[in-house]
This record gives structure tokens, C-alpha cells and sequence, in this order.
């Protein structure tokens, strides 16, 4: 197949999303579901298994899915069951889904030397978290090479303590499938002992590694853009210094919250050196937000650590990036609002900066959406497969968020269950970005010049 085929078959693709007909929201999500169902079928071969057999259609589509939307469930033990060559197809999928659907076909266009319209333009930049058009080729370039050199160096580091456990090859490849695999926030491993990483769970190298590319990859495309373009913390956007100052926040005070409800759970930490539950206590902080790495048991912990992780989870990263969840901008908008409001203050303000109306709005309602989902999916899960509710919530928290951690619900999931997570893990990769696309693209459209009468509405 020559370059001019290749071109063609991406043209007609594109072609395919880019009628009017279809807007912005089933383009990404059109998208996404056809590498969701070419992963699927890939993985269903029996070159994609260990035994040589033929994957179960529902298990193949839900582990496309959890890789396509960098999620980390999974109804099987990855690195045991898959064999290479499912694991390339995984690999492939995570990354695709990490960088994000338009940003593929803007990887195509470069490799074709052709030129990027305005709707394409228009589309990357919202699926990145932009409205700016300004510089967006730059910057999917920008995000390509940080993505490369981020995800070999994490791969040099995390080889080296690969290597020495299972040789040269094979200490390499995990190197690589893992770095990329925190990088885009997925979660999935290959090491195939089905205990992820609780393996080198008092391995500074390993999970410092590992939570150093989840971070990254969570800072978002958009806050990278700006560090490399203004160098100075007094030049950058307030949105990226609320991102990095609430994600410092956050991973501190995760990791104190965990410190101390599971310093005496034998189960979990209760036996380790303070040194071991720092560094535990860390990483699970890190993880839970998105990741989906597990260095400590996730059934085991106490029921107050299962809700301190799905508030985590609820959270996620930030606008634009390789995770999941609200999204801290999201969340710290929320606080603000309410802390304006409690405060009689008119306008909601930032950092010395007025914020508009129309992202208010666009905050409150991906909030409260994630709150009736995630309860309607916990009651749900809990009724189908007589779960507890906690665990159920802690799951499908996980599935909505993007996060992949897990307290055995999905192990022993009956196929409705399956099927639910399948939508909750695919409409929070998806589904959120495609609300946010949708909200900004219409942002100045829908002005009919209409003003209707105002009305008292009581509220509390």
C-alpha cells in the first residue's frame, strides 16, 4: 500500500466527518467508536492470545474500549492472557486514545505534506481544550515531541528496572508499553502476575516513574503549550497556574488523607516502614485521580479511603490532557463560584480576572451530570450483581472517570454490568469531551436576539 492509498483511505475518512450534516460531538464520537470496533476485532484473532483461541467478542470490545479511552479495566489478566501481538494492539489503542481522535488525523496530514482546513483546525483545537486557532498546528507539533521524549525517557528508567527481573527483550518492551501507558493515563500493565504494580510497590524508581509521566500527561496539552511559550510563572495563563497549583495541591493532600486512614490497615500499609507508606501513600494519591496503577489493594482499603478515591476520581486532571474525570479547572471553578457566592460578590474572579458566565454554567453542568451518572450506575451495578454499594460506586466512579481502578466488581461482573461499564468508560472519554466541544462550538451561535421577561425562581 503506497503513500498515495494511504492518503486516500484518511481523505475518505475525513470526508465521512466532515459533512455538514455531522456535528463536531458525532465526529469525535464517530471516531472514537470506529478504533474501538477495529481494536476489538483486532484482539478477537487468536494470534492476539496466548492460547491461540478466539477472544470472546464482549471481552475484546471491553478491553478496546477501557485502551481507547485510557481507562484500565479489564476483564482478563492482560499480560497473561494477551500475547504479543494483542499487546502491540493495546499499546496502539492507548496511545491513539490518549492523544485523541483529531489529533491522529493531524498526524496523518503531516506524514501526507497536505494542508489542515479550517474545520479541522477548528475541530483539534476544541478536542485540545482550545477556542484559540491561532498556532494550532504548532501546537499538535509541540505536543507530538514532548508525547515522544517524555514517553522514551520514562521508558529508559522504568527498563532499567525491568530488565534486571526479566532480560533485555522483554525488560524493554515493558519499559515501553508502560511509560506510554502512564503517560496517557491508562492504567494497563503487561508484567501478567494480575497484581499490577504491587510487584514494586517499594520501588522509588518504578513508582516515582510512573507517577512523574501519569502527572505530565495530566497537566494537559494546553497548560505544556503554555510553559514552553512563556517560561515564567508570572507570564502564564491563570488557568494553567490554577491546574499546576491545584494539582500540587491535590497530590499532597491525597497522599496525607491516605497516610492516615490506612497507617494501620495490615491490609494494605499497616506493616510497612513510614519511608514504604509515603511513598504508597503517594502513588496511590497520584493513581487514583485517573491512572488506574495499583500499588496497593484496592478491596483492602478502608470504606473512608474508597470515598477519599472516588471524590479523586471525580476530579481527574485537567482540560485537554490525557486524563480523566471533571477535570480540576472544572472542579476549581466550582469551589470558586461557591466561595463567590457565599461571599455576596457579584463576579466570579480568579487571579485578578473576571470569569465568563457561559464557563460557570459549562462547569456546573459536567459536575452535576458526573454526580447523577455515577449514583444511577452505582445502583444500578449493585442491583444486577448484589454488590455493596461503596464498591459498586468505586467502580463505576472508576469506569465514568477513566481511572481503571478496581475492587473485584468488574471480575465478576455479570453482562449487563459489562455492557454498563463499556458506556460509562467510553461516554467519559468521550462523552465529556464531546459536551465540551459541542458547548464551545455553539458559544455565540444560538443569540436569536430574543430577551424574555425575567422571573423570581426561590432557591434554598
Amino acid at each position: 500500500m503506497n503513500e498515495r492509498t494511504v492518503f486516500k483511505i484518511i481523505k475518505r475518512i475525513k470526508d465521512n466527518f466532515s459533512k455538514k450534516r455531522i456535528n463536531p460531538g458525532r465526529r469525535i464520537a464517530g471516531g472514537f467508536t470506529i478504533l474501538i470496533l477495529v481494536g476489538a476485532l483486532l484482539l478477537m484473532l487468536p494470534i492476539s492470545s496466548r492460547t491461540r483461541e478466539f477472544t470472546p467478542f464482549l471481552t475484546a470490545l471491553f478491553t478496546a474500549t477501557s485502551a481507547t479511552c485510557v481507562t484500565g479495566l479489564s476483564l482478563v489478566n492482560v499480560g497473561a492472557y494477551f500475547s504479543l501481538f494483542g499487546q502491540i494492539v493495546l499499546l496502539i489503542l492507548i496511545q491513539l486514545g490518549g492523544l485523541g481522535f483529531m489529533t491522529v488525523l493531524c498526524i496523518a496530514f503531516f506524514a501526507s505534506d497536505k494542508q489542515i482546513d479550517l474545520r479541522d483546525r477548528m475541530m483539534i483545537a476544541q478536542t485540545m481544550g482550545t477556542e484559540s486557532l491561532e498556532g494550532i498546528v504548532r501546537l499538535v507539533q509541540r505536543v507530538l515531541l514532548i508525547t515522544g521524549i517524555v514517553e522514551l525517557a520514562g521508558a529508559a528508567l522504568l527498563s532499567v528496572r525491568f530488565i534486571p527481573r526479566v532480560g533485555i527483550i522483554k525488560g524493554i518492551w515493558y519499559g515501553i508499553f508502560h511509560s506510554v501507558s502512564a503517560f496517557c493515563n491508562a492504567g494497563f500493565d503487561v508484567i501478567g502476575d494480575g497484581k499490577s504494580m504491587f510487584s514494586f510497590r517499594n520501588d522509588p524508581i518504578v513508582l516515582l516513574t510512573l507517577a512523574a509521566l501519569i502527572i505530565i500527561g495530566g497537566l494537559g496539552f494546553i497548560v505544556w503549550n503554555d510553559i514552553i511559550k512563556k517560561k515564567s510563572w508570572k507570564k502564564l495563563s491563570v488557568y494553567s497556574k490554577i491546574v499546576i497549583l491545584s494539582t500540587v495541591m491535590l497530590i499532597l493532600l491525597g497522599g496525607a488523607v491516605y497516610f492516615i486512614l490506612e497507617y494501620q490497615n495490615p491490609e494494605t500499609m499497616g506493616s510497612d516502614t513510614t519511608a514504604q507508606r509515603i511513598l504508597s501513600s503517594f502513588f496511590q494519591s497520584v493513581t487514583t485521580r485517573t491512572a488506574g496503577f495499583d500499588a496497593l489493594k484496592q478491596d483492602s482499603l478502608t470504606d473512608l479511603s474508597k470515598l477519599w478515591g472516588i471524590v479523586l476520581m471525580m476530579i481527574g486532571g485537567a482540560s485537554g490532557s490525557t486524563a480523566g474525570g471533571v477535570k480540576i479547572g472544572t472542579i476549581m471553578l466550582v469551589l470558586i463560584t461557591l466561595h463567590t457566592v457565599l461571599r455576596a460578590k457579584p463576579d466570579v474572579v480568579i487571579l485578578n480576572r473576571s470569569i465568563k458566565h457561559r464557563a460557570i454554567l459549562h462547569a456546573m453542568s459536567i459536575l452535576v451530570l458526573w454526580l447523577i451518572l455515577v449514583v444511577l450506575g452505582s445502583a444500578l451495578v449493585s442491583i444486577a450483581d448484589n454488590q455493596p454499594v461503596l464498591n459498586s460506586m468505586y467502580e463505576v466512579a472508576s469506569a465514568y472517570s477513566t481511572v481503571g481502578l478496581s475492587v473485584g466488581v468488574t471480575e465478576t461482573a455479570s453482562v449487563f454490568t459489562k455492557i454498563l461499564l463499556i458506556i460509562y468508560m467510553f461516554f467519559g472519554r468521550i462523552g465529556i469531551m464531546t459536551i465540551s466541544v459541542i458547548f464551545i462550538s455553539g458559544a455565540g451561535n444560538n443569540n436569536t436576539g430574543i430577551k424574555y421577561p425575567e422571573s423570581d425562581f426561590f432557591i434554598g
